[in-house]
């Protein structure tokens, strides 16, 4: 026979695995609940663009469906959101766009007449590109006359340029022989070869250079790395002549 003792220590045992047994009992039944919560939450994500089918959506619980339809509320509100975001900011790059368009009449306005400035400065580049920068003397030319032909200088006076750019070849400006070729110089030197004779206010004197004498301290001051003394100047020096 079983002792009082021994009975009630059997029944206290079951009592535990009971109590056991209904903790586990519980626990799955959670855990059931949960993953299929889970599961309808995570079926589809309406933000991504899922949704359910018609089928799908019969399926679904009284629950699920309010939440679904929720879900869509919520989403067609952010959809909405964002269209009216997307229209302000249409709206600003539209008036952003229009304030361009504004400064581009603008800009074209005062480009128009810079284009005929341009073309006009064009042809007159070419025009005196076009101009003989060497002259063969002819019979009864001198420098003076050749000085005041149209495409030489047009002014009879500024003959001693052709003179000082052909030094080599004419000894006295007053005699010069058919057949030679003489250089044309063009534009404004920028440098200016000293020879007996020149200081720098005569330098300063000629037409090409500044036509005049006064402003000798311009070469001086361009030149204080030659020029220790103003009064000095040595032939052969290679002068700078600011512009």
């Amino acid at each position: 026979m079983i002792s009082a003792d021994k009975c009630l220590g059997f029944r206290k045992g079951l009592d535990q695995m009971k109590k056991s047994i209904g903790r586990l009992v519980l626990a799955a039944i959670s855990l059931a609940m949960i993953l299929l919560f889970v599961t309808s939450v995570l079926a589809v994500d309406v933000s991504k663009g899922q949704f359910y089918t018609e089928q799908e959506y019969q399926k679904l619980s009284k629950k699920d469906r309010q939440a679904y339809c929720d879900a869509l509320a919520q989403e067609a509100a952010r959809q909405k959101q964002l269209l009216a975001t997307a229209n302000t900011n249409l709206s600003n790059e539209r008036a952003s766009i229009d304030q361009l368009n504004a400064k581009m009449k603008q800009v074209d306005a005062e480009l128009t007449p810079l284009q005929a400035q341009v073309s006009d400065l064009q042809k007159q580049i070419d025009e005196l590109n076009a101009l003989p920068k060497e002259w063969t003397v002819k019979q009864g030319e001198n420098l003076s006359k050749i000085s005041g032909y149209t495409e030489i200088y047009s002014d009879a006076k500024k003959w001693p340029r052709i003179y000082r750019a052909n030094r080599d070849k004419i000894k006295d400006p007053n005699l010069i022989y058919v057949g030679w070729v003489l250089n044309i110089p063009r534009g404004l030197p920028t440098m200016h070869t000293v020879v007996a004779g020149e200081w720098l206010a005569r330098i300063s004197g000629y037409w090409e250079i500044y036509n005049d004498w006064r402003q000798w301290p311009r070469i001086y001051e361009a030149n204080k790395d030659k020029i220790k003394d103003p009064n000095l100047i040595m032939p052969g020096w290679e002068l700078a002549i600011p512009r």
